[in-house]
């Protein structure tokens, strides 16, 4: 992995694969804005507003859980990691905001902004690959290592074969520092053992997603509709890949708290009825 180009050493992959999922996302939303008669400026204005606020909570989160990933390494708690839900908690309420200010349905801007939304966690997905962050567990114990000492990066275990394809991260990355804490590589290892690629697996299901978004948000529907089927999909996706991350610790039973706000998001989606009155434009296939 390379969280840092050795040629521009004050850029890292995982900010330049942030830029660039930020882009994808203002330009899809703004191809998309005349099929919701919803004008390009105001996805202009609401794109790095909710982005700066959003930020804000991902900082505050990672503040809050300095300690869940169980690494205890000086390594990880030297580097403040972006908390994605962070970004997805604060993103509502500071589009909301937008829409009071700008006198616009929320509902309807929640929707316009789903699929982009999507394109941009997915986009990031492939900087986090790079940076070595959001690892996975590890697709095999090591020979002579005790399952009682692997259990805390091998959760499912029926999950676990020498067959499952796997990505060792270098010396120095987080897999590696949680991996030599624990015992399962020795202090001369050049890399960790190998992990699942959950970054890799979750960029992949958002694509198809994204796939199935566009197929379902043609036609008529309720306002609000697509923004709760987004939210929905996303807090299942996420749910059952938190299963195999090996960057948390349980908070609740076998549990961990992404998971925990994952039941969260889904028990609102389910307990919001209705999204809205009305129905959304009619949206083109090919958008």
């Amino acid at each position: 992995m390379y969280p840092q180009p050795a040629w521009v050493p004050w850029i890292s992959s995982y900010g330049s694969l942030l830029v660039i999922a930020l882009i994808a996302c203002w330009a899809y939303a703004r191809r998309l804005a005349p099929a919701y008669q919803i004008d390009r400026s105001h996805v202009d204005l609401a794109v790095p507003m909710v982005f700066l606020l959003s930020v804000f909570g991902a900082r505050l989160l990672a503040a809050v859980f300095v300690d869940d990933a169980g690494v205890g390494s000086s390594f990880h708690a030297s580097h403040v990691r972006f908390r994605l839900f962070g970004l997805l908690l604060f993103a509502a309420p500071a589009l909301f905001i937008y829409a009071r200010l700008s006198s616009q349905s929320f509902r309807l801007l929640a929707d316009l902004f789903a699929r982009p939304a999507v394109l941009w966690l997915a986009t990031l997905r492939i900087g986090c690959f790079l940076a070595g962050c959001c690892w996975g567990d590890i697709v095999a114990a090591p020979d002579g290592v005790s399952p009682t000492v692997a259990a805390p990066v091998l959760t499912l275990p029926w999950l676990s074969a020498d067959w499952i394809p796997g990505v060792s991260f270098p010396a120095g990355s987080y897999a590696f520092e949680q991996h030599l804490a624990l015992g399962l590589i020795s202090p001369g290892a050049t890399t960790s053992l190998p992990v699942h690629p959950t970054q890799l697996y979750e960029a992949a299901l958002l694509v198809l997603m994204l796939a199935w978004l566009r197929v379902t948000s043609s036609g008529k529907r309720a306002i609000g509709k697509l923004a709760l089927q987004t939210l929905g999909g996303y807090a299942c996706l996420r749910f059952l890949l938190e299963f195999i991350r090996a960057d948390s610790l349980a908070v609740i039973g076998p549990l961990t708290a992404t998971q925990v706000i994952c039941l969260a998001l889904l028990a609102l989606v389910l307990l919001t009825g209705r999204p809205g009155r009305g129905s959304s434009p009619r949206i083109r296939t090919s958008s």
